[in-house]
Protein backbone atom coordinates (compact mmCIF):
# COMPACT_ATOMS: atom_id res chain seq x y z
CA UNK A 1 0.00 0.00 0.00
CA UNK A 2 0.70 3.68 -0.22
CA UNK A 3 0.25 5.74 2.14
CA UNK A 4 0.47 9.94 2.32
CA UNK A 5 1.09 11.26 5.67
CA UNK A 6 0.20 14.68 6.31
CA UNK A 7 2.02 16.48 9.53
CA UNK A 8 0.42 19.25 10.41
CA UNK A 9 1.77 20.45 13.34
CA UNK A 10 4.90 23.00 13.43
CA UNK A 11 6.75 20.96 16.11
CA UNK A 12 7.87 18.22 14.53
CA UNK A 13 8.36 14.88 16.19
CA UNK A 14 6.27 15.83 19.07
CA UNK A 15 2.49 14.00 20.22
CA UNK A 16 0.75 13.69 16.87
CA UNK A 17 4.18 12.94 14.90
CA UNK A 18 4.99 10.32 18.10
CA UNK A 19 1.24 8.71 17.18
CA UNK A 20 1.63 8.54 13.20
CA UNK A 21 4.99 6.89 14.28
CA UNK A 22 2.90 3.87 16.48
CA UNK A 23 0.12 3.60 14.00
CA UNK A 24 2.83 3.44 10.73
CA UNK A 25 4.91 0.35 12.95
CA UNK A 26 2.05 -1.30 13.33
CA UNK A 27 0.89 -1.39 9.63
CA UNK A 28 4.60 -2.24 8.43
CA UNK A 29 4.81 -4.68 10.70
CA UNK A 30 3.80 -7.55 8.23
CA UNK A 31 4.79 -5.38 5.17
CA UNK A 32 7.04 -2.56 4.24
CA UNK A 33 4.47 0.12 2.63
CA UNK A 34 5.61 3.08 0.44
CA UNK A 35 4.84 5.80 2.95
CA UNK A 36 5.50 10.08 1.42
CA UNK A 37 5.70 12.39 4.28
CA UNK A 38 4.91 15.84 4.13
CA UNK A 39 5.78 18.29 6.46
CA UNK A 40 3.25 20.70 6.17
CA UNK A 41 5.39 23.89 8.09
CA UNK A 42 8.78 23.37 5.73
CA UNK A 43 5.84 23.88 2.66
CA UNK A 44 5.53 26.52 0.71
CA UNK A 45 1.40 26.43 0.10
CA UNK A 46 -0.96 29.31 -0.56
CA UNK A 47 -4.32 28.90 0.42
CA UNK A 48 -7.39 28.27 -1.50
CA UNK A 49 -8.76 31.61 -3.48
CA UNK A 50 -12.05 30.18 -4.05
CA UNK A 51 -11.72 30.70 -7.60
CA UNK A 52 -13.60 27.61 -8.78
CA UNK A 53 -10.87 26.63 -11.58
CA UNK A 54 -10.94 23.24 -10.08
CA UNK A 55 -14.51 22.53 -10.83
CA UNK A 56 -13.47 22.43 -14.75
CA UNK A 57 -12.06 19.69 -15.93
CA UNK A 58 -9.03 18.48 -16.04
CA UNK A 59 -9.89 19.30 -12.19
CA UNK A 60 -6.35 20.85 -11.50
CA UNK A 61 -5.70 23.72 -8.95
CA UNK A 62 -4.39 26.77 -10.71
CA UNK A 63 -1.89 27.88 -8.12
CA UNK A 64 1.20 26.12 -8.54
CA UNK A 65 3.05 25.54 -5.04
CA UNK A 66 3.91 22.76 -3.02
CA UNK A 67 0.72 21.62 -3.07
CA UNK A 68 1.21 19.85 -6.41
CA UNK A 69 3.55 17.18 -4.70
CA UNK A 70 0.63 16.32 -2.57
CA UNK A 71 -1.93 16.25 -5.05
CA UNK A 72 0.66 13.68 -6.88
CA UNK A 73 1.09 11.53 -3.20
CA UNK A 74 -2.81 11.88 -2.59
CA UNK A 75 -3.90 10.62 -6.19
CA UNK A 76 -1.52 7.27 -5.89
CA UNK A 77 -2.12 6.48 -1.86
CA UNK A 78 -4.26 3.57 -0.61
CA UNK A 79 -4.05 5.47 3.43
CA UNK A 80 -4.18 9.34 4.24
CA UNK A 81 -2.76 10.21 7.49
CA UNK A 82 -4.22 13.51 8.46
CA UNK A 83 -1.81 14.25 11.95
CA UNK A 84 -2.54 17.73 13.76
CA UNK A 85 -2.65 18.95 17.33
CA UNK A 86 -5.59 20.98 17.92
CA UNK A 87 -5.31 25.02 18.50
CA UNK A 88 -8.69 26.08 19.39
CA UNK A 89 -10.76 23.11 19.07
CA UNK A 90 -9.65 23.13 15.38
CA UNK A 91 -6.80 21.06 13.28
CA UNK A 92 -3.83 23.64 12.90
CA UNK A 93 -3.43 26.35 9.84
CA UNK A 94 -0.60 24.39 8.29
CA UNK A 95 -3.41 21.90 7.92
CA UNK A 96 -6.33 23.59 7.03
CA UNK A 97 -4.42 25.16 4.36
CA UNK A 98 -4.15 21.74 2.44
CA UNK A 99 -7.46 20.68 3.19
CA UNK A 100 -8.97 24.11 1.63
CA UNK A 101 -6.91 23.05 -1.37
CA UNK A 102 -8.24 19.57 -1.81
CA UNK A 103 -11.44 21.34 -3.41
CA UNK A 104 -9.14 20.25 -6.39
CA UNK A 105 -9.48 16.42 -5.91
CA UNK A 106 -13.18 16.91 -4.26
CA UNK A 107 -14.01 16.82 -7.71
CA UNK A 108 -12.58 13.73 -9.00
CA UNK A 109 -9.90 11.85 -7.45
CA UNK A 110 -10.39 12.41 -3.61
CA UNK A 111 -12.89 9.71 -2.84
CA UNK A 112 -12.35 5.54 -2.13
CA UNK A 113 -9.00 6.17 -0.16
CA UNK A 114 -8.88 5.22 4.16
CA UNK A 115 -8.46 7.69 6.36
CA UNK A 116 -6.60 7.85 9.83
CA UNK A 117 -7.14 10.77 11.51
CA UNK A 118 -4.98 11.53 14.54
CA UNK A 119 -6.01 14.20 16.46
CA UNK A 120 -3.83 15.47 20.10
CA UNK A 121 -5.64 18.23 22.08
CA UNK A 122 -5.66 19.55 25.19
CA UNK A 123 -9.50 20.54 25.53
CA UNK A 124 -12.04 19.90 21.96
CA UNK A 125 -11.24 17.75 19.23
CA UNK A 126 -14.68 17.16 18.09
CA UNK A 127 -15.10 19.91 15.64
CA UNK A 128 -12.10 18.32 13.48
CA UNK A 129 -13.92 14.71 14.31
CA UNK A 130 -16.96 15.52 13.07
CA UNK A 131 -16.27 17.33 9.77
CA UNK A 132 -14.63 14.15 8.87
CA UNK A 133 -17.46 11.87 10.04
CA UNK A 134 -20.08 14.12 7.90
CA UNK A 135 -17.51 13.86 4.72
CA UNK A 136 -16.80 9.98 4.71
CA UNK A 137 -19.55 8.80 3.63
CA UNK A 138 -20.11 10.92 0.43
CA UNK A 139 -16.60 10.32 -0.76
CA UNK A 140 -16.65 6.35 0.15
CA UNK A 141 -13.65 6.70 2.83
CA UNK A 142 -13.01 4.29 5.45
CA UNK A 143 -12.39 6.50 8.14
CA UNK A 144 -10.69 5.86 11.33
CA UNK A 145 -10.11 8.55 14.04
CA UNK A 146 -7.45 8.05 17.15
CA UNK A 147 -7.80 11.29 19.07
CA UNK A 148 -5.69 11.98 22.26
CA UNK A 149 -6.18 14.20 25.53
CA UNK A 150 -2.52 16.02 26.09
CA UNK A 151 -4.01 17.81 29.30
CA UNK A 152 -4.09 16.49 32.72
CA UNK A 153 -7.11 18.45 34.25
CA UNK A 154 -6.65 17.53 37.14
CA UNK A 155 -2.87 18.73 37.49
CA UNK A 156 -3.63 21.40 34.74
CA UNK A 157 -0.51 20.01 33.21
CA UNK A 158 0.16 18.78 29.46
CA UNK A 159 1.09 15.28 29.25
CA UNK A 160 3.54 14.19 26.38
CA UNK A 161 2.28 11.25 24.56
CA UNK A 162 5.16 9.38 25.17
CA UNK A 163 3.87 8.66 28.85
CA UNK A 164 0.09 7.42 27.14
CA UNK A 165 0.49 4.04 27.12
CA UNK A 166 -3.37 3.44 26.05
CA UNK A 167 -2.69 5.80 23.48
CA UNK A 168 0.61 4.38 21.70
CA UNK A 169 -1.25 0.95 21.67
CA UNK A 170 -3.73 2.00 20.06
CA UNK A 171 -2.38 3.83 17.63
CA UNK A 172 0.06 0.63 16.92
CA UNK A 173 -2.82 -1.52 16.92
CA UNK A 174 -4.85 0.77 14.66
CA UNK A 175 -1.80 0.28 12.05
CA UNK A 176 -2.11 -3.31 12.34
CA UNK A 177 -5.65 -3.88 11.54
CA UNK A 178 -5.34 -1.84 8.92
CA UNK A 179 -2.10 -3.41 7.31
CA UNK A 180 -3.68 -6.97 7.63
CA UNK A 181 -6.90 -5.55 5.35
CA UNK A 182 -5.22 -6.19 2.46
Amino acid sequence: MIVTVLHGSPRKGKNSDTLVDYFLSGLNYLEEHNINHFYLNELEISPCQGCLSCAEYPHSCRIIDDMQSIYESYKTSNIIVWASPMYWGYITAQLKLVQDRMEALAWSGFEDKIFVVILTYRHHYQSTASMFQRIAPHFNIDLHILECCTYDKETKKDVPVSEINDKIKEAYQLGLKIGNKK
